[in-house]
């Protein structure tokens, strides 16, 4: 019998106006839920994230498998609906094929404010001419100091410059294992406390501070997205300032998992700050769209992500497969994929975990590997699903680590089952080392990912979708597993970490000096442009 409900909203109050937090939980003891649909009146939001700790779930039912019931959604409410009353509608979709419906819930959405009054420096500002000396001052602000992929790619142009001797210092309102890295290069870095987003007022006093304390200390502003408050204090300095975007999700939606709601006018502080930013630099060209949508002017540069491309060749050149898996405890029938990245709901674990579980069922000799940080709630009910399903030999919970090499070289390939991404490094990094790739249908992985020649694709947040693509990979022989990582590795060879780097590294220096490099000099305001890898040559299928 399938129990659950709707926690948020509560109904009680009215909501929105613009976006919403869907949260709530579900469970079935016989048949697994694989999507949870969620509905304003007719409009299809889409699907929840699965997968969200319960740990109160599994207490009130007595079931630990159920720790993993929760599931949320952050939507945008649809322009036609608010000022009015709507039922959300939340759809189950049972393994066993059954469709059922949560109790719906009534709600008022808030009607939409009056436009709000034209900001004071509504115009464009005037940039500062000051004399730019050989050592530059640069100014990274971050939303944390975890290894998360956005603070990684960071780190690496901050290792780069530093070499150039530029002056360089990290703003993060969280300390984190990358402050020794960073530290590491010689880049200073600060701690202070979060910028509020929810409060006017607030953020107002915080951004002035902000101002007080950049103005005549750095040449330019580097800024991820939740970060955006640093860029609007550079523009409203005239100082030039990049944001980097590394999710396709929307603004709003990437404020929200990292910090909370954001505020409507605040909101519009952020939308000035990105039309005026000097670039919006994305790896995604549909992080572009998604922004574009939505009405998100500004100066867009699309950088894909790379990866040390020599260090993975010479990796699977001179590493014994053999060898690695019986370092690492692999069983040689195992049919091993790695998951590599933070251990965050939104990345997909649980979701692929059960799927492992789902394959096994019928049989299959599959497992994964989770490697990476972890947030401690989510890899709690992970670890309480694994226990509890007796899957403590095919899925291991690993620890970051710095160097992948011998668990790319010991998988037969890997896996990246995120419901939001922009350019996921690590599915490039594994393709380098010879993996095809199981990835989802999101940001550019449908990009670089050929189904069928360098790996297989799969809806997100669905259950089905992932345990299907989980068999059809079990499913594919050995030497039809080394074709497609040969395919993957040649895809793999353009986005070289040198390359990137140095690009990104001379985008902040140009920047800085009011140009860009002569191979981003044709972008115009208003207009995407994207900087494509080196070819290589034309894919072909392996067989």
């Amino acid at each position: 019998m399938t129990q659950g409900g709707v926690d948020e909203p509560d109904g009680l109050n009215p909501v929105g106006p613009r976006a919403l937090w869907i949260r709530g939980w579900v469970h079935d003891p016989e048949s697994p839920v694989v999507r949870v649909e969620v509905w304003l009146g007719d409009h299809n939001m889409g699907p929840a994230g699965l997968g969200r700790p319960r740990p109160d779930v599994a207490v009130a039912l007595g079931d630990p498998e159920a720790g993993l019931a929760g599931f949320e959604l952050h939507c945008l409410v649809p322009a036609a609906l608010t000022g009015g009353d709507v039922n959300l509608r939340v759809a189950v979709l049972l393994l066993d094929g059954a469709r059922t419906y949560l109790r719906p819930r009534a709600l008022r959405l808030q009607p939409l404010p009056a436009p709000p009054a034209p900001l004071a420096d509504e115009s464009p500002p005037i940039p500062r001419q000051g004399r730019i000396h050989r050592r530059l001052r640069v100014l990274w602000s971050v939303h944390g100091l975890g290894r998360g992929g956005s603070q990684l790619r960071i780190s690496e142009v901050i290792g780069h410059l530093s070499r150039s001797r530029h002056s360089q210092t990290v703003l993060s309102p969280d300390d984190g294992p990358l402050r020794d890295v960073l530290a590491a290069t010689g880049a200073e870095v600060r701690i202070a406390p979060p910028i509020p987003l929810d409060d006017p007022a607030a953020y107002e006093r915080s951004v002035a501070d902000l101002c007080a304390w950049i103005d005549g200390r750095f040449d330019v502003v580097v800024a991820t997205t939740a970060s955006f408050p640093a860029v609007d204090a550079a523009t409203r300095l005239g100082l030039p300032s990049i944001l980097r975007v590394g999710e396709s999700a929307p603004l709003p939606t990437v404020v929200a998992w990292v910090f909370g709601e954001l505020d409507p006018q605040v909101e519009q502080r952020a939308r000035w700050a990105v039309k005026n930013a000097s670039l919006v630099v994305t790896n995604s060209a549909d992080a572009v769209r998604v922004y574009r949508s939505q009405a998100w002017e500004g100066r867009y540069l699309i950088v894909p992500t790379g990866i040390d491309v020599r260090a993975a060749h010479d990796a699977s050149r001179t590493l014994d497969r053999a060898a690695c898996r019986l370092r690492l405890g692999i069983g040689a029938d195992e049919r091993l994929l790695v998951c590599a990245g933070t251990l965050w709901p939104v990345k997909g674990q649980a979701t692929l975990v059960r799927a492992i579980d789902l394959a096994r069922q019928r049989g299959l000799l599959v497992s994964c590997a989770l490697v990476g940080d972890a947030d401690p709630d989510y890899e709690r009910a992970i670890s309480a699903y694994v226990a509890a399903r007796g899957l403590n030999d095919a899925v291991r919970i690993i620890p970051f680590r710095d160097d992948l090499r011998y668990w790319w070289r010991a998988a037969d390939a890997a896996v990246c089952p995120s419901e939001s991404e922009g350019f996921p490094a690590v599915v490039v990094e594994a393709m380098a080392h010879g993996l095809p790739v199981l990835g989802t249908r999101v940001g550019a992985i449908p990009d670089v990912i050929v189904p069928g020649v360098t790996g297989w694709l799969c809806q997100p947040s669905d259950l089905r979708s992932l345990t299907e693509a989980l068999v059809a990979v079990a499913a594919t022989t050995t030497e039809a597993l080394r074709a497609m990582g040969a395919a993957a590795a040649r895809a793999a060879r353009p986005y070289d970490r040198a390359v990137t780097v140095q690009r990104v590294a001379d985008l902040v220096c140009q920047t800085a000096q009011g140009g860009l490099p002569r191979w981003a000099r044709h972008l115009v305001q208003g207009e995407q442009v994207a900087a494509p890898p080196r070819r290589v040559g034309p894919l072909r299928r392996p067989w």
